[in-house]
């Protein structure tokens, strides 16, 4: 159970944290809006400041695709008015804006028209608080072997993919794979004289059925210590239970425990406290032309 992020960098020359209490109050006491067809949308009062991370749950009125049946057994649609939600988390130390990441089943809904909602109400606040405009761009996160090397040190692993490169199977200068150092260079000779050209690896070992642990095979270690190589997919085990890591999911960022039918308040909190701890990783998401 998890629930995704896009990262948006806000483009402010200025210190945001200054008027933090402001941006909060002014978010909190935002009346309900109309929108289109007489569907109004809102931000709730589930709303929380903490370290300058102001996170609140967007909540937009749609169309019910839902029908009942009376007692007499004829069918009709029930007046009832349901809303769905969006997370949003601004954290104005890092200057990010965290929007959760999720599926607008609803016809009168989709991303682009809650972003414009959004923006909206953060125009008129910027405005207001700042005295600028309300500037956003979307980010790219880089991701290295790093962020699967930890999940793979850290887990008992079963799955890894890896992409190979036709620049050879060099492994790194003083890489262990065995203790017995005459076993560790004849077994890196033989890996590095593979001419195969491969160019992707999956290793499979048991998982909820099983104790298989990939950290233990030496054809592991040899691929995640190539000189050249893309980590591509891990599948793991941790204290939570199985868990999957791949090159797209680290595009976004992850909050375990949450999902779209989580309760607010409970949602909010989770959110808030993984932006504060993982700030580090917030800080990696860049615009675009920032990365080069």
């Amino acid at each position: 159970m998890h629930m995704d992020f896009r990262v948006y960098q806000l483009l402010y020359a200025n210190d945001l944290t200054s008027k933090t209490t402001e941006l909060f109050n002014f978010l909190k006491n935002v009346a309900k809006l109309p929108g289109e067809h007489g569907f109004d949308y809102c931000i709730t009062r589930e709303i929380d400041q903490t370290d300058n991370i102001i996170t609140f749950c967007f909540s937009e009125e749609h169309a019910p695709n839902v029908n009942s049946v009376d007692d007499e057994r004829n069918s009709f649609s029930p007046e009832v008015a349901p809303y769905l939600n969006t997370f949003i988390a601004i954290d104005l130390q890092e200057k990010r804006m965290l929007v959760q990441h999720r599926n607008y089943p609803p016809k009168n809904l989709d991303k682009d028209k809650t972003m414009v909602r959004v923006g909206m109400i953060l125009e008129e606040a910027f405005q207001k608080i700042y005295k600028s405009v309300f500037n956003y761009q979307n980010t790219k996160r880089t991701v290295n072997d790093e962020d699967f090397l930890n999940a793979f040190n850290d887990n008992r692993v079963t799955l890894l993919r890896v992409r190979l490169f036709q620049t050879g199977r060099r492994i790194i200068d003083g890489t262990q794979i065995f203790q017995d150092e005459d076993l560790n260079n004849h077994w890196i000779q033989g890996f590095e004289a593979d001419e195969s050209d491969m160019y992707e690896v999956i290793l499979k070992a048991p998982g909820k059925s099983g104790e298989g642990d990939l950290r233990n095979s030496p054809i592991a270690k040899s691929l995640l210590n190539l000189a050249m190589k893309e980590i591509l997919e891990l599948n793991y085990w941790g204290e939570e239970g199985s868990d999957t890591m791949t090159r797209a999911d680290l595009k976004r960022f992850r909050v375990k425990g949450i999902n779209k039918d989580t309760d607010p308040i409970t949602a909010i909190n989770a959110i808030y406290s993984e932006v504060l701890r993982r700030r580090n990783e917030v800080r990696r998401f860049r615009v675009i032309e920032d990365l080069d």
